[in-house]
């Protein structure tokens, strides 16, 4: 999962496998092995990828679906009243999913 993130995260951003070892100072060999699965980036430098690409580790690491990088452009695109919008849903989205949860605990 994570070599399929990282290369997913490092296209995104316009890199080429070649531009990420030479930021993260390792060899191309290594990023090859660490996308093609055979091998995965210690702790230190799944730190230093999620802050160079400012993503957070869950998605690195396959436990989120939502790359914030994303979602920040996403909501880049929408008009102020849209952002407002989409806020207020999301509060009702929690607050709906706090009142069937504390039903299902009785």
């Amino acid at each position: 999962m994570i070599g399929e993130r990282l290369k997913e995260i490092r296209k995104d951003r316009g890199d080429t496998q070649s531009d990420l070892a030479k930021k993260v100072n390792v060899s191309l060999s290594t990023v090859k092995s660490w996308e093609g699965g055979h091998s995965e980036p210690c702790h230190s430098m799944l730190v230093t990828i999620c802050r160079m690409y400012h993503v957070s580790s869950d998605f690195l690491l396959g436990l989120s679906d939502v790359d914030p990088l994303f979602l920040a452009k996403t909501h880049s695109q929408l008009t102020d009243e849209d952002q407002k919008f989409m806020h207020f849903f999301e509060e009702f989205l929690l607050y709906k999913g706090s009142k069937e949860s504390n039903r299902q605990k009785r």
